[in-house]
């Protein structure tokens, strides 16, 4: 995604035909990265679109020598997503618990899973590990900034990383099985 600077310029400065351009460059990118993190898909909308005003309203503290303007736009969407995701939900689940025990799952079985099918897979994925899970592998973030964004200590991030790994294994094993039946 290449957004020029001329154009935040812009935005910064309220030109109207500049927002609608950044808005829609901006637009199927951030619906993504939200989709990616919403618990309920009726609330994609609300939370895209608070993520979006909260851009344009942070526009003026963008940064040009701090990084891409889509990095920052993709940081404010996700905590505006999990700020939105806190409002909304009603109970807060318990740490789901697995039996551990070693499972081996070979490269072919998830060789031959589209896109679609692996996010499908990893959508199911417990809410506290599929968050940490999501920010640290897809989203390249820190346990310190997870455990910040999730107000969970570092250890429980790392923890709920490794569950969440487990996991989605488990589950892509259980899926191949499926398939070749």
């Amino acid at each position: 995604m290449n957004i020029s600077v001329e154009l935040i310029k812009r935005c910064k400065q309220n030109d109207r035909r500049s927002q609608k351009e950044l808005y829609l460059q901006l637009l199927p990118y951030l619906k993504a990265v939200c989709q990616r993190y919403i618990i309920k898909k009726v609330d994609l909308k609300d939370a895209l679109q608070e993520s979006l005003v909260l851009i344009f309203k942070k526009i003026g503290q963008y940064d040009t020598s701090k990084g891409a303007f889509h990095s920052w736009a993709v940081r404010i969407t996700i905590n505006a997503t999990f700020n939105y995701n806190k409002r909304v939900s009603v109970n807060n689940e318990d740490e789901f618990q697995l039996d551990f025990h070693d499972v081996s799952t070979e490269p072919e079985v998830y060789k031959n899973m589209s896109d679609e099918e692996l996010f499908k897979l990893m959508k199911g994925m417990p809410k506290s590990f599929f968050d940490v899970f999501n920010l640290f592998v897809i989203d390249c973030y820190e346990h310190e900034e997870i455990s910040k964004l999730l107000d969970i200590s570092i250890p429980l991030s790392r923890k709920r990383l490794s569950r969440g790994r487990y996991w989605l294994k488990n589950a892509i094993l259980e899926n191949s099985k499926s398939v070749t039946k």
